[in-house]
């Protein structure tokens, strides 16, 4: 079930950051200080009614996938995009446990949140990896979505992969 973050949940958070260990950890949520997780869970709410947001941030909203009181993925989804992010990043970030890599979560996970983009009336999903992540570029075409274009970023060696999924 995909829900909206819940203080209750802090401890199957935290050990879901400690399963991460030095990874980098996607989407870019799972980098915020949660050490006061009350107000952690507080600034994610408020990020996605578009208050207290940073300059350059758009309103998001951050979901957890849960399954037997676990939080078992995470998925990041922007309202809208800016030119930054139509350039390189997209609606959607999203991230699996260690644990529950390669048991069909990330499709699960990445479903769900294009039905919420959907429904906040988001027709045309953008959802971009880099080309050397060959597990999300799998992904990503398995949900329907259709490469649009590639780019290569300049501040790095990486090639981005921006796809559309377009709600029918």
């Amino acid at each position: 079930m995909l829900i909206n973050p819940l203080v209750e949940l802090e401890d199957s958070y935290l050990n879901y950051i400690k399963e991460l260990g030095c990874e980098e950890r996607y989407p870019y949520p799972m980098d915020l200080d949660c050490s006061n997780f009350p107000a952690f869970v507080q600034l994610l709410n408020d990020y996605s009614e578009g208050i207290n947001l940073p300059s350059h941030m758009v309103p998001n909203t951050t979901f957890w996938l849960i399954e037997n009181q676990e939080i078992i993925g995470c998925s990041h989804l922007r309202h809208t995009l800016n030119d930054s992010l139509k350039h390189a990043g997209g609606h959607i970030g999203l991230g699996v446990r260690p644990s529950y890599r390669g048991k069909g979560v990330g499709k699960r996970l990445l479903s769900q949140t294009i039905e919420r983009a959907n429904r906040m009336g988001i027709s045309a999903v953008h959802i971009h990896c880099y080309k050397s992540n060959i597990s999300s570029t799998k992904l990503i075409e398995s949900s329907g979505a259709i490469l649009h274009s590639t780019i290569d970023l300049e501040d790095s060696s990486e090639t981005v992969l921006r796809f559309i999924h377009e709600h029918t």
